[in-house]
């Protein structure tokens, strides 16, 4: 079965700026789904593929790949979302 973020490589993310979810496919193949709103101040992160970690340009947090938080000021993680259709 297809879907629209088949494209999407394995140890990559993306930003679906129109929804508002950020998505990363693991190396086994899993496709992820986190909301892209950053729990401090409501920016969107953003995917840093040189670094392979989601950066929030606003205020510096930075979260891995599965959204949890690797640096603050944010102290929660990125939010789970369901893989949009």
């Amino acid at each position: 079965m297809s879907t629209r973020y088949d494209d999407l490589p394995k140890g990559e993310g993306k930003l679906l700026a129109d929804r508002r979810i950020v998505l990363y496919r693991d190396e086994g193949g899993t496709l992820h789904a986190m909301s892209s709103v950053c729990p401090h101040r409501g920016c969107d992160a953003e995917w840093n593929a040189d670094e392979k970690v989601w950066d929030c340009p606003c205020h510096g947090s930075r979260f891995a790949p599965d959204g949890t938080v690797l640096r603050g000021p944010a102290t929660q993680p990125l939010p789970p979302a369901d893989v949009p259709e």
